[in-house]
């Protein structure tokens, strides 16, 4: 259960006796109180309940409505002018974020790390710097994900960000802050995102597929896709 977020959010060998005074105990940044994100904080728990998506068949995302998981981890990426995400990283490889203009919530997402792959230094440049431009790939218009058993089929998203009219646009890049509980010193991750989405079927609901090529600058490089849907903040419930 825990093998892709301690992947993915290992602590760094920093002495945790250091400064930490810039990060609060909530593992929040700064500028954003508990009440803004409906009680979310590091070493807490949630239950989000999805009413309605297990009806449809359609949908790629499975969730369990009657959980609690903890939060181990929090990550901050600060988008400017006051407009921030924050990530609350669930143990059971979820992860919940919520999208703050000027202190208040416009909206929240929920992905899974559906699928990661480690690549090489190479291959990581190849693609975020859109070498080959292949289809399927970070930054193409259009990205078909093939469903792991037992669906075993496949979903054809569309590029949301980027020029709408090419082929291929490239990845947004931004820094995120991760703060775990081993350790309030934050380490940094830089993202080459790029965000898709697609209706499912029979529903007013959407589904979006997050892909991002991650560099935690200790030398490791990964491909992770991120599935998600919206969630609604009455759906969150946080201890």
């Amino acid at each position: 259960m825990f093998k892709t977020l301690k992947a993915l959010l290992r602590s760094t060998q920093q002495d945790t006796r250091a400064d930490n005074s810039a990060i609060p105990a909530t593992g929040l940044p700064p500028m954003v109180s508990l009440e803004t994100v409906e009680g979310l904080r590091l070493d807490g728990r949630v239950k989000i309940q999805l009413i309605g998506l297990r009806a449809h068949e359609d949908a790629l995302f499975a969730w369990d409505d009657d959980s609690y998981h903890h939060i181990a981890a929090v990550g901050h990426v600060d988008l400017g002018q006051g407009s921030h995400l924050v990530r609350f990283y669930l143990d059971n490889d979820t992860w919940l974020q919520a999208n703050i203009e000027h202190g208040h919530v416009i909206e929240y997402k929920l992905f899974d790390f559906y699928r990661v792959a480690h690549v090489s230094d190479s291959e990581f440049d190849t693609l975020i710097n859109g070498v080959e431009k292949k289809a399927d790939t970070l930054g193409a218009n259009c990205v078909t994900l093939t469903a792991a058993p037992p669906a075993e089929r496949s979903c054809e998203f569309n590029r949301v960000w980027g020029a709408p009219d090419s082929l291929w646009s490239a990845p947004v890049v931004f820094e995120e802050s991760v703060t775990t509980l081993e350790s309030l010193v934050p380490r940094q991750v830089r993202h080459h995102a790029m965000l898709y989405e697609r209706n499912i079927q029979a529903s007013e609901r959407m589904e979006y597929l997050l892909i991002s090529a991650e560099d935690d600058g200790q030398g490791s490089f990964m491909v992770v896709y991120n599935l998600g849907v919206d969630v609604a903040s009455v759906d969150i419930d946080a201890l």
